[in-house]
């Protein structure tokens, strides 16, 4: 996706994925927008990449070869882990934890020892070092992770260690805990810096393969990274903190869901991006996506700030299988893009998701992907077909089938990060992108009892919007090792929070960003005292110094979250002050979408064709097809209709209707949703 300086115009491309070579995926990208935007390629002055490579590297563990050195005594750390078991194994003696990165042969540990506050109890024994040194050298280790007790507190020991190893192997990339994530809790900030070690040179030889293309073809582009935590990075910096770019492609999905949410007066939203093997749930309140610290990539737990996304295997390519009580299930396994779907004629013959819409006449054989994949409905009957024989059944009950089941498995995604944590949705709007998404958007926010579906423009490209609208961000944490407020010495902590305001104009000024497009954030994570996990939120910007009634703004403010999301508060308990936090933003140019003229309601100008497409209780019936590309801003569109585009398609049932927005957004409000508040 490409827009010019003005943020005015705004021209999308998608191309395939290049997994042999995925620099070349990004270039052919990059070319192909440019030359229908009409542009040279010498003239784009910035390329922002959301990479899935370290997220491919975690899931085919083909990162690093790390060594880990720790604290003596604590060699075990992440195989112990937490006593907590999988959620999703809570009750199943037999499930397993994800396997460390690290095996125990590559944990070694370093004689030296630090106190709760920071203090030096075992100096440490730099023998101990050369002798971990040596071991890691015959094990040809490709990266170390240092990780100390207490190190986020003082991280002299940490330092000196790694000064140490860096001297013995100057190619290698030293992570060191107080760098990557210098928080308390062991065994989060261990396993967060073992994953940044692993993923390091991972991304750094992919990273410099790219920046080497767009220096080749591109000339002057400045290349930037989107981080996990929403906000873009530079590429130095992306290398040397790789597990911060993990699910930055979601990540940008949710940022573009809080960007469109704004400019529609949509402040609460759940996004939801269905591409062909994961649904992607991220939550925006206050037109701001949600961003926490307390994370997991592939099971294992992350200690970032990081967007607040929860992935399922469900998608486009999940496939349909019966278990062995004779139950329906969809995924979590995925017939991917190779050999894909049944229906996509490439050798794959299980029956999937997208088989099953083919089959039900709610995606167009002849016009999937604008043509340039001709579906095989055949195939996808005969592949649906197999499940409809073992149920006993019609073959468009067993599509229908496969729907309902994974719309369940997809309502269920929603509420584990929505309903379970005492989030009313009545009032929420379901924002639903990606290729596969608006097939199912309407008949998933009814069920859920939300104001209205909305399927965004572009929608097969919409994560690259919030690629476009993201700001350059730097995070800051100075760790307290829990200071209570009352009494606290708010003095020290505005100069903590100053300290770190200074280091993010710094960085942010090196990246070329004036003192007016710099915006600093203040946050806290704040917790009951005795209690085990904390809450983050902004300090009341009205505060501009911490003093003593910044303190109770602050603590007012951390009263009312509490209450809103446990729905009590016991006014008057001591309240501990676990961390401060600065991010550091350098804002960039406004993106605008484009807007459409004002039409007649009538959407007859954009109807292309009648359909049979099928519906639960009423079975084929006749529905208008039209072309997205068409529609006006004012048009409505009543089911039961199917509105197709380029990448992707919008299902509208029966007894419902999509309104057109300015910028050619679909609106389509749910009875239901209203029903339920009256």
């Amino acid at each position: 996706m490409l827009t010019d300086g003005s943020g005015r115009r705004l021209v999308a491309i998608k191309v395939p994925t290049t997994p042999a070579n995925r620099a070349d995926g990004v270039m052919d990208g990059v070319h192909a927008v440019a030359a229908a935007a009409g542009v040279r390629p010498a003239d784009i002055d910035e390329v922002v990449h959301g990479s899935t490579t370290g997220t491919n590297a975690l899931i085919e563990r083909t990162g690093a070869r790390v060594g880990f050195l720790t604290t003596a005594g604590f060699r075990d750390l992440l195989e112990i882990g937490r006593v907590m078991r999988p959620h999703e194994g809570l009750y199943d003696f037999t499930v397993d934890r994800p396997v460390p990165l690290v095996p125990r042969h590559r944990c070694l540990e370093a004689v030296e020892r630090l106190d709760a506050a920071g203090s030096v109890l075992v100096p440490l024994d730099e023998a101990s070092v050369h002798a971990a040194a040596d071991v890691f050298a015959r094990e040809r280790v490709e990266a170390i992770a240092v990780c100390f007790l207490f190190s986020f507190l003082n991280p002299a020991h940490e330092k000196r260690a790694a000064a140490i190893l860096a001297a013995r192997f100057p190619d290698l990339l030293i992570s060191i805990s107080s760098d990557v994530s210098p928080e308390y809790r062991e065994y989060e900030r261990a396993n967060t810096t073992v994953m940044n070690a692993y993923l390091a040179p991972v991304m750094g030889k992919y990273l410099g393969l790219l920046q080497e293309r767009i220096r080749d073809e591109l000339g002057k582009a400045r290349l930037s990274i989107i981080q996990a935590n929403g906000g873009s990075t530079s590429v130095g910096h992306a290398r040397r903190l790789a597990v911060t770019t993990v699910n930055s492609g979601p990540a940008g999905g949710v940022v573009a869901a809080a960007f469109y949410g704004r400019r529609n007066k949509r402040p609460r939203i759940v996004s939801v991006d269905m591409g062909g093997t994961s649904f992607d749930i991220g939550l925006v309140e206050g037109g701001i996506s949600r961003v926490t610290t307390e994370g997991a990539f592939q099971g294992l737990p992350v200690k970032i700030p990081l967007i607040d996304l929860h992935i399922i295997g469900a998608g486009g390519g999940s496939i349909a299988w019966i278990d062995r009580g004779g139950a329906l299930n969809v995924g979590p396994g995925s017939a991917g893009a190779e050999p894909g779907p049944a229906c996509y004629g490439r050798g794959g013959t299980e029956p999937t998701v997208t088989d099953a819409n083919v089959v039900l006449g709610r995606l167009n054989p002849e016009n999937f992907n604008a043509g340039q994949i001709p579906l095989d409905r055949g195939a996808a009957r005969r592949a649906v077909g197999t499940i409809a024989e073992k149920l006993g059944t019609s073959v468009e009950n067993a599509a229908l089938g496969i729907i309902r089941v994974v719309n369940a498995n997809m309502i269920k995604g929603i509420a584990t990060v929505t309903i379970q944590r005492g989030i009313d949705l009545r009032d929420f709007s379901l924002l639903s992108f990606g290729g596969a998404g608006g097939v199912h958007a309407v008949e998933i926010a009814r069920e859920l009892g939300m104001a209205e579906a909305v399927i965004p423009p572009l929608p097969g490209t919409f994560s690259a919007i919030g690629l476009l609208v993201t700001e350059m961000r730097h995070d800051y944490v100075s760790a307290l090792g829990g200071v209570v407020a009352d009494g606290a010495p708010v003095a020290q902590l505005e100069r903590r929070l100053r300290d770190m305001e200074r280091a993010g104009r710094r960085e942010l000024r090196a990246q070329g960003y004036s003192a007016d497009r710099i915006r600093l954030t203040r946050m806290a994570d704040l917790k009951v005292l005795g209690q085990t996990y904390e809450l983050l939120l902004p300090l009341p910007v009205q505060q501009r110094t911490l003093d003593g009634a910044g303190m109770k703004a602050l603590l007012d403010a951390f009263g009312r979250l509490y209450r809103s999301r446990y729905a009590f508060f016991h006014e008057g308990e001591p309240i501990e002050i676990v961390n401060l936090r600065v991010s550091a933003e350098g804002l960039n140019a406004p993106v605008r979408l484009p807007r459409r003229a004002k039409a007649k309601p009538d959407p007859a100008p954009a109807l292309r064709a009648r359909r049979q497409v099928y519906f639960e209780d009423r079975g084929f019936v006749s529905a208008a097809i039209y072309q997205r590309e068409a529609l006006r801003h004012g048009m409505r569109v009543k089911g039961p209709a199917v509105i197709e585009e380029t990448t992707s398609a919008t299902l509208i049932p029966p007894g419902y209707e999509a309104q057109v927005g300015g910028d050619c957004g679909l609106f389509v409000p749910l009875k239901a949703a209203k029903e339920k508040r009256q």
